[in-house]
């Protein structure tokens, strides 16, 4: 037959109470085990409040081994603060403003795999990027292109190279970006200059523009085109074009594919007619203009779809009359520094803004040594627009962090148990924990924030 009763019970504490005796029992006068339990549970209560270790209500509101920790532990013990929502802080860092007093440009060596090297004038060092750090751009139809970019010297700004950058900088970035750019203000933040020196031929061709603008004002009022027609009568109709307008003074660039000589079927006839259907009179002269528009892609950063690699996207090619077009005064060379450079600058911010961050908030601690590139895509926002941001790292931290903390915990409070460590912990790892300590750190100022909208940055220095 089953024992019916009646019961005792007998209690042992663990060992890490600083106790004399840890046993409790009582006697087997109890009609039901849970009550023999519950009183020999109430002995241990009493003798653990007679010890100092539970308060007057029996609860483990302080430290049971650190009596000195109770307001911390009370702390602990109270609810996580909720992060506000906003937060004012100031400005981020500005990775191209001069990083001293010393009147002068930094200088490096850029070199775009395929294109002639250029010279890159900045008023903050750059890091030193060979081809396996530096980006690497991706445009349809073509190979991958590397990039380098190596410290090279200190030119001072009275040199004349720097007033020479500073015209070939404009003229690159306004075949693509004149509608928001300022003709006359040369206060770039970057300059750009060709290793090799200028182009005799393109110079030569734009010198013919500059006096025609002289002449006639008001007929050349575009800054580095002109009109197809008169181009091509003056320069025998050259072949080695590369932007031209569908129509003078504005619209985006068309890829210069030809000059067509033969005449028209009707088919062909019958759409240049349409195009120019607002014309009141249309006469059609050989050579017409055979272009083709680019590939609608400006963040050369970004890798192609698989299999899209070094794949040309065929767009019919469209036929114009040069009396309505223009031609962008630069060569094939230049037109590719045009598309590329944006990018290149973007991939450059982020490394310098890494670099910064680098050596302002640890520059001789162990974290000194994290590359630039991890360091860069730790520093994104989702709303970089990059190719690699925070988020995924953000996952691999959170468990970093939550782990690193635990065993901190553990070894500085041996006696705690695993509810007031989870709770410290808690604390310790909450959002407006690390969000204040960003706050005093001033972390924000490196955040990398903004689209790829790195088309061109005009900075009064």
């Amino acid at each position: 037959m089953p024992f019916s009763g009646p019961y005792g019970s007998i209690l042992t504490l663990p060992r890490a109470l600083p106790l004399a005796e840890r046993r409790f029992s009582v006697d087997r006068i109890y009609k039901t085990i849970i009550s023999a339990h519950r009183h020999a549970a109430f002995n241990a209560y009493l003798e653990l409040h007679r010890q100092g270790l539970l308060n007057d209500h029996l609860l483990p509101i302080a430290s049971v081994i650190e009596p000195e920790l109770e307001e911390e532990v009370k702390a602990m013990l109270a609810d996580v603060e909720k992060r506000e929502g906003m937060a004012n802080v100031s400005v981020g860092i500005d990775p191209w403003a001069p990083s001293d007093e010393n009147d002068s440009w930094f200088c490096s060596l850029l070199t775009l795999e395929g294109l002639e090297p250029l010279y890159l004038f900045t008023r903050s060092e750059t890091p030193s990027l060979d081809f396996d750090q530096g980006p690497t751009l991706y445009r349809i139809g073509c190979p991958p292109i590397r990039v380098s970019c190596l410290p090279h010297s200190r030119v001072a700004s009275g040199d004349t190279k720097i007033a020479l950058a500073r015209d070939f900088t404009r003229r690159v970035f306004w075949a693509l970006n004149g509608s928001r750019m300022d003709w006359d203000n040369l206060d770039f933040s970057y300059l750009f200059l060709p290793v090799r020196g200028a182009d005799p031929v393109w110079d030569s061709r734009r010198t013919w523009l500059e006096n025609n603008a002289l002449n006639d004002p008001q007929r050349y009022r575009g800054h580095l085109m002109t009109q197809a027609d008169e181009f091509g009568k003056e320069f025998g109709y050259p072949e080695d074009l590369t932007l031209i307008r569908r129509h003078i003074g504005f619209g985006r660039p068309w890829k210069f594919i030809g000059w067509k000589y033969d005449e028209l079927t009707p088919e062909e006839e019958s759409k240049l007619r349409e195009r120019y259907r607002k014309l009141e009179e249309i006469v059609i002269t050989y050579p017409l203009l055979i272009v083709q528009p680019f590939p609608p892609r400006s963040n050369f950063l970004i890798p192609l779809p698989d299999g899209s690699q070094g794949q040309a996207i065929e767009h019919p090619p469209s036929i114009l009359l040069p009396s309505q077009s223009g031609i962008i005064l630069l060569s094939h060379e230049d037109s590719e520094y045009s598309f590329l450079l944006p990018s290149v600058l973007r991939f450059l911010s982020a490394m310098m803004t890494a670099n910064s961050l680098r050596k302002s908030l640890f520059p001789s601690s162990s974290l000194s040594k994290i590359p630039l590139s991890l360091l860069a895509t730790a520093m994104a926002a989702p709303s970089s627009g990059d190719n690699n941001n925070y988020q995924r790292l953000e996952t691999l931290g959170d468990a970093v962090l939550k782990f690193i903390v635990g065993v901190q915990l553990m070894a500085e409070y041996p006696l705690w148990h695993e509810g007031y460590l989870s709770r410290k912990k808690d604390h310790a790892v909450a959002n407006v924990r690390l969000a204040k300590e960003n706050l005093k750190r001033g972390l924000y100022k490196w955040i990398i924030l903004g689209m790829h909208s790195v088309i061109l940055v005009v900075h009064i220095l």
